[in-house]
């Protein structure tokens, strides 16, 4: 299921970005086992269920449908402390929604 493979990339692409934060420590924040953990890194869960989802996605910092919809890739921007700062705060996932709204309504310039 391609789900299970996003959120496999993901959780580890977001626990580097967390800080690397380690299986256990995100296991314990959500109350599973850290082999849980494991097993969604390997896509070897194939229906996590909504609650264990939404629980992931607010120990991360992101929004449920980021974590679960897309593939993320860790990409290094020069970018303010301010807007670090914001992006790494409590608003940071309502900015990070945001921009990648803003990115894919943006048209693709023309290769020609």
């Amino acid at each position: 299921m391609e789900l299970t493979r996003i959120l496999a990339t993901n959780l580890r692409v977001l626990r580097e970005l967390r800080g690397r934060l380690g299986q256990l420590e995100l296991a314990q924040k959500i109350g599973v086992s850290r082999r849980t953990i494991a097993r969604l890194e390997n896509a070897e869960v194939a229906d996590p269920g909504v609650e264990q989802l939404r629980s992931l996605a607010h120990a991360l910092r992101v929004p449920l449908d980021l974590l679960i919809s897309r593939r993320l890739v860790t990409v290094a921007l020069p970018v303010p402390y301010d807007v670090r700062d914001r992006l790494d705060g409590e608003e940071g996932p309502a900015l990070l929604a945001k921009i990648i709204q803003l990115v894919d309504d943006t048209p693709r310039p023309d290769k020609r």
